[in-house]
């Protein structure tokens, strides 16, 4: 008996005083304690545990969000050019929005446009029957491009924050020059209203994720390869140039030992998901 007598201990919370234990399984006592463990915060009804199953899910991002994107890049350059008679040099900044599609993960389509503001300064040796002499000119430009482009993710890096990426794209575009200081007699700038480039290029580009909806990027246009095509359009008649493009240099110029990269700057920009 006395060995019994803790364990009867043990059903004694569970029963009203003068109860068995057949008594205590009486439906309205056992509600009664399921409304003090409900005022103590420590029991859920099947009630409470369907309405929390039923909480509205969050909405799904739609898919036009996820793939589309939008961005700013901004352009700084030097720009060097040495012909055998003449040399330009100057400077420019270039403000081209861009919007694209993410087609996978690792294949971005899109399009860059926008304008350019260019300041150069160029020397040329003009001959006169037996007379040479060197002309300065300064020359201001206004210009517009647009390049759609084609993106593939070579390597990704620190849990895919950091992209390596190969960029390869088209492009066209319209300049408009301005001699402000300088004769152009005898130089390329004599009667030039405007000009019309347009190529391709190639260059690895490398992407930062900050978060979901922003990503840093930069591009290596100092590597870039590609040909570049030009038509001047004079007052009276028309001239096309066109080279081969190696790190962004003329390979003309390399043949000729005058071989100086044609761009040393810097472009980059930011991309946006909606």
């Amino acid at each position: 008996m006395k060995k019994l007598f803790p364990f009867f201990l043990l059903f004694v919370p569970l029963m009203a005083a003068g109860q068995t234990p057949e008594t205590a399984k009486d439906p309205h006592i056992i509600d009664g304690l399921t409304s003090v463990a409900a005022i103590a915060g420590e029991t859920k009804t099947p009630e409470t545990v369907q309405d929390t199953a039923a909480a509205p899910a969050l909405p799904e991002i739609p898919l036009w969000k996820k793939k589309l994107y939008y961005g700013y890049n901004f352009d700084i350059y030097f720009h060097s050019d040495s012909k055998k008679d003449s040399r330009e040099n100057g400077w420019s900044f270039a403000l081209t929005p861009e919007i694209g599609w993410k087609l996978t993960e690792k294949i971005y389509l899109g399009m860059r446009f926008g304008g350019c503001y260019a300041n150069y300064k160029s020397s040329y040796l003009v001959s006169v029957i037996d007379t040479s002499y060197y002309t300065d000119l300064r020359i201001h430009v206004g210009s517009w491009e647009v390049a759609p482009y084609v993106r593939y993710k070579m390597k990704s890096l620190f849990n895919d924050k950091v992209g390596i990426w190969l960029e390869a794209h088209l492009y066209a575009g319209m300049d408009f020059p301005r001699v402000t200081e300088g004769k152009t007699a005898y130089t390329d700038y004599d009667g030039l209203r405007y000009s019309t480039t347009y190529g391709f290029q190639v260059s690895p580009v490398i992407t930062y994720q900050f978060n979901r909806k922003s990503t840093f990027q930069i591009f290596f246009s100092i590597l870039s390869l590609g040909y570049s095509g030009t038509m001047y359009s004079y007052a009276g008649h028309r001239e096309f140039s066109n080279d081969v493009i190696i790190f962004s240099g003329k390979l003309s110029n390399l043949l000729s030992n005058q071989f100086t990269p044609g761009l040393y700057g810097l472009r980059f920009g930011v991309q946006k998901s909606f």
